[in-house]
């Protein structure tokens, strides 16, 4: 089971495995910053304050040495575990834009004040984000993340308001199986942790 940070902290790495003898791991990115992996930051390494020693880039990942992890037994022991920065610390982002932790779980009303349910995923396509929203007993919600669409977004409420267009109820295959899994796939540790710093969304 994927660990679960503090409610402030924001996902930036996963631990995907040990490398060499001397405590170097393998980690995942979780954000499009990989300068936070620079020597000299502070992570957090399952809520604990670590110290980045070294890194390099590969090609699917960083190799990274913290000073909390002294050789290759305790690296191997890590696979899976997260490394987070404090939410304070997240780069601003532009009033119409939002992390994809932001927006998962929250409710989604239609214009006309009906509860339409809530965001359980958030799919990326070449045009636009597409939000999976759901509510129980009823079919899966696909709304595209379009200004047309998402007519308000109150982060603080954790409540988006959108405009049902004529036959989006019926949006469907334009995203194929393969991709809904691999998105999902893609987006479980996110979903886990309910924090990751990959993603942002903007209605366009």
């Amino acid at each position: 089971m994927t660990p679960k940070p503090a409610d402030d902290q924001v996902v930036v790495g996963v631990v995907t495995g040990a490398f060499g003898l001397n405590g170097d791991v393998k980690v995942e990115l979780h954000t499009p910053y990989p300068e936070r992996f620079s020597p000299g930051n502070q992570l957090f390494l399952d809520g604990q304050p670590t110290i980045v020693e070294r890194m390099r880039a590969e090609r699917n990942h960083l190799v990274v040495k913290l000073d909390l992890i002294p050789d290759r037994d305790k690296a191997e022991s890590l696979g899976g575990h997260l490394l987070t920065i404090p939410e304070e610390k997240l780069n601003p982002l532009p009033d119409d834009q939002f992390y994809h932790f932001e927006l998962l779980e929250m409710s989604v009303y239609s214009d006309d004040e009906i509860l339409l349910g809530a965001i359980s995923e958030i799919i990326t396509t070449p045009g636009n984000d597409v939000y999976v929203v759901q509510k129980a007993g009823f079919r899966d919600l696909l709304l595209p993340a379009l200004a047309s669409v998402v007519l308000d977004v109150d982060v603080t409420r954790k409540r988006m308001t959108v405009r049902l267009l004529e036959g989006l109820e019926q949006l469907e295959a334009t995203i194929s199986k393969r991709k809904r899994r691999a998105e999902r796939r893609r987006a479980n540790i996110a979903k886990a942790t309910s924090v990751s710093e990959t993603d942002t969304a903007q209605p366009n």
